[in-house]
């Protein structure tokens, strides 16, 4: 469209349209400047938040695995775990309290960074324990209660087998 025709039809003047057009371009670089911006945000967030569950459960499996060769008769082990659900994470928050109502709202710190109060670990489910001991009656006995103990899971979510 000519611009001539621009301002006839919208009733312009030359000053007038100059700065429409100024003002519509701003408009556009302000929004793909903020597309970029939040795309940007995106992705550094869930850079920042690390993978725990799994730390979690190999650090668990290695101990675990240590412990449980250390019961006399047992031999070399193998432990697998059956993790329930991942870690959660737990935030701070701020309380403020007035006359008629209360307000609680997450910390946050930095650039958009919630502050961690505390993570939950996830809940083991099931634990399979593979020893060279494993076929003994009193072996099996002793790793089921070592291992519900120590994760405070019932017995019955916990298997003891022999190793080939």
């Amino acid at each position: 469209m000519n611009l001539d025709k621009l301002k006839e039809k919208f009733k312009l003047t030359s000053k007038q349209l100059i700065y429409l057009s100024v003002a519509v371009l701003s408009v556009i670089l302000i929004m793909m400047l903020n597309s970029f911006e939040s795309n940007d945000e995106d992705t550094t967030d869930t850079e920042t938040i690390p993978d725990v569950s799994s730390e979690y459960a190999e650090e668990l499996k290695l101990q675990l695995e240590e412990i449980i060769s250390k019961i006399d008769g047992v031999g070399e082990v193998t432990v697998m775990l059956t993790i329930e659900s991942s870690a959660s994470y737990v935030y701070t928050t701020d309380i403020e309290k007035d006359e008629l109502e209360t307000k609680t709202e997450t910390v946050i710190i930095g650039n958009k960074e919630a502050l961690i109060e505390r993570i939950d670990n996830p809940q083991v489910s099931g634990v399979l324990v593979v020893c060279t001991g494993g076929d003994r009656a009193v072996i099996q006995e002793q790793v089921i209660k070592a291992v519900s103990t120590v994760l405070d899971i019932p017995s019955n979510k916990v298997y003891v087998a022999k190793s080939n």
